[in-house]
C-alpha cells in the first residue's frame, strides 16, 4: 500500500470516528430533550393537580347548624366563610317546594312541620328522625362566587302535647354524602328507609 493510500485510509478512519461522535451527540441531545420535555410535563401535571386540589378545598364547605328558638329553626354557618344563601330541596314524596334563605341563613321547622307530622302520625308521639335534604350553599371567595352542594340529614324530634297534638323541633344537621345526579330519587329512597326505621 502506498503512502497516499495509507493517508486516505487514515482520513476515512478519522471521518468515520467523527461521524460516530456526531451521531452519539445527536442521540444524547435527543435523549436530553426528551427527558426535559417529560420532566416539564410531569411538573405541569403536578401543578395542575395542586391547583385542582386547592380549588376543591376552597369549594368544600363545612356547615355548622345551631338550633334556635327551641328548635324552631337551625341557623347555618361555616367556620371560615360567610354563607350568603342556601337552597334546600326535600324528598319529592314529601310534596314540599324547595326553600331558600338569604342573609340570615336558617332552616325553619315550619317548612316541614305539617307534612312530617302527618307522615309520622299513628305511631309514638315522641320520635327522633332524620329527613334527608339536599342543600346548596352559596358564598363569596374574594371576588368569586362559589357553591357547594351535598345531601344532609336534617335531624328532628317530635313530642306529644296535651293540647294541639304533636310538636316538631329541629335538632341538628349531619352531612350524609355528596349530591350527584338523580338527587330527587336519592332523597326519596333515603326517606323511605328512614320511615321504615321509624315504623320498625
Amino acid at each position: 500500500m502506498s503512502e497516499a493510500e495509507e493517508a486516505r485510509a487514515e482520513r476515512r478512519r478519522w471521518i468515520t470516528l467523527a461521524e460516530g461522535v456526531a451521531v452519539a451527540g445527536v442521540v444524547i441531545g435527543g435523549l436530553t430533550l426528551w427527558n426535559n420535555v417529560s420532566e416539564r410535563r410531569t411538573a405541569d401535571a403536578e401543578r395542575a393537580a395542586e391547583r385542582a386540589s386547592s380549588a376543591k378545598a376552597r369549594a368544600a364547605l363545612a356547615i355548622v347548624a345551631t338550633p334556635d328558638g327551641g328548635g324552631e329553626r337551625l341557623v347555618l354557618s361555616a367556620p371560615d366563610r360567610r354563607i350568603e344563601r342556601i337552597e334546600v330541596t326535600f324528598p319529592p314524596v314529601l310534596k314540599v317546594a324547595p326553600q331558600s334563605a338569604v342573609g340570615d341563613v336558617a332552616i325553619a321547622a315550619d317548612w316541614i312541620r305539617a307534612p312530617v307530622l302527618a307522615i309520622t302520625d299513628g305511631g309514638a308521639d315522641a320520635i327522633e328522625g332524620r329527613l334527608p335534604v339536599a342543600i346548596t350553599a352559596t358564598w363569596w371567595d374574594g371576588d368569586r362566587q362559589r357553591q357547594s352542594g351535598a345531601i344532609y340529614d336534617l335531624v328532628f324530634a317530635t313530642h306529644g302535647r296535651l293540647v294541639g297534638g304533636r310538636s316538631l323541633a329541629l335538632k341538628a344537621l349531619a352531612r350524609r354524602e355528596a349530591a350527584t345526579g338523580g338527587v330527587a330519587r336519592r332523597l326519596d329512597t333515603l326517606w323511605a328507609r328512614e320511615l321504615g326505621r321509624l315504623a320498625g
